[in-house]
Order: structure tokens, then C-alpha cells, then sequence
């Protein structure tokens, strides 16, 4: 009886294991694919500017990158992973500055079922430049 709960415990946690290295490699791949046209640049910034934001795109449930006018965009990496972010890809922020800052909370926002979801405390922002277009 101990070694068959000691094989599904050893079966349970290779699964759990697999599936949370699976997790991380999809992570990974989703990150690596939105930066692939970027690259890194020196900067890491507590606050950019509201009004230059253009575009901002989740990646996944701890990385959401907001592209400026001109080929500059920052990621920002939050400390911890916001449940259901990179599900619903939609979230707001109130904010009575003109900055969005590394000590803002986000809160997702679940199209679907119209109502709010997680609140979530953003990162630093990383700078990255658009790599040009090859004429």
C-alpha cells in the first residue's frame, strides 16, 4: 500500500512538473515573439508619460509593453504574475497624475463577464527600441 501511494505521489509530481516547465517555456515563447522586432535599451524608468502611451499589449499575466510614438516602447514586468491578465489581454488604472508608475495597481478587466478582475501592482519599465525596417 506505501509504494503505491509513494508511485502516484512520484506520478503527481512529474506531471505537476511537466506541466508547470511546459508553462514557463510558453511564458517565454510569448515574450520572446512580442520583443522579437526590439531590441533592449538602456533605460529602466519608475514612470513614463500617459499621453505618449500609443498602444499597450499584454503579453502574458506579468508582462504588459507599451508602445510610444517614434520606434520606443517600454515592458513592464510585474513583480508578481496578475491572474487571468494574459487571459483577457484587457485592463485599466486610475491614476491622478500624468505618469503611469512602478507603484500603480492595474486591475484586469474581464470583457466577458463585464466585471473587474485581479488588482495588480505594476514594475519598473524597460526600454526597448524598434529595430528598423531593412530597405
Amino acid at each position: 500500500m506505501k509504494n503505491s501511494a509513494t508511485l502516484i505521489l512520484l506520478m503527481l509530481s512529474l506531471i505537476f512538473g511537466l506541466s508547470y516547465a511546459s508553462a514557463q517555456t510558453d511564458q517565454q515563447d510569448k515574450l520572446s515573439k512580442a520583443l522579437a522586432k526590439y531590441t533592449k535599451g538602456e533605460n529602466v524608468k519608475k514612470c513614463v508619460s500617459i499621453s505618449r502611451i500609443q498602444n499597450s499589449t499584454v503579453i502574458d499575466d506579468q508582462h504588459i509593453l507599451f508602445e510610444f510614438s517614434g520606434a520606443k516602447a517600454y515592458l513592464n514586468t510585474l513583480p508578481y504574475k496578475c491572474p487571468r491578465l494574459g487571459f483577457t489581454k484587457a485592463f485599466s488604472y486610475v491614476t491622478s497624475q500624468n505618469q503611469l508608475c512602478d507603484l500603480d495597481i492595474i486591475t484586469v478587466f474581464d470583457g466577458g463577464a463585464n466585471m473587474s478582475g485581479a488588482s495588480c501592482g505594476l514594475g519598473k519599465f524597460e526600454e526597448y527600441q524598434k529595430i528598423p525596417k531593412k530597405k
